[in-house]
């Protein structure tokens, strides 16, 4: 059943990494509809232009990232994201200084 020409299939091998992926994660292991959803877009998001051009290039790892790319959506990102500064201080820092010079800095710490 899992000879060597099966593992060597890019296509097989593509889908059953996001599969994997997915049901290790959580999510539905092949999701139709947020397939439908992500390749219908015309932007550089399109997991359709890998799988395109890894068999417009007859080259088996595109082509099977490509399908990875379908099988498994990305991390939905958060566009309200707020609040973020360096790491380890508050975006309420007063007295600063330049490079060189001695000032007193106050700096409050802010921990997750």
């Amino acid at each position: 059943m899992f000879g060597g020409d099966l593992l060597k299939n890019p296509y097989f091998m593509g889908i059953a990494a996001g599969a994997i992926k997915n049901a290790i994660s959580g999510k539905k292991i092949i999701d139709i509809e947020n397939i439908k959803k992500r390749i219908s877009k015309v932007d550089g998001t399109n997991p359709l232009i890998l799988l395109g051009a890894g068999l417009a290039m007859k080259n088996p790892l595109i082509t099977a990232i490509g399908l990875f790319g379908i099988v498994d959506p990305p991390n939905e990102k958060n566009e309200e994201l707020s609040g973020y500064s360096n790491i380890g201080e508050n975006e309420e820092s007063s007295g600063y200084s330049n490079i060189g010079e001695i000032q007193k800095t106050e700096k409050k710490r802010c921990i997750y």
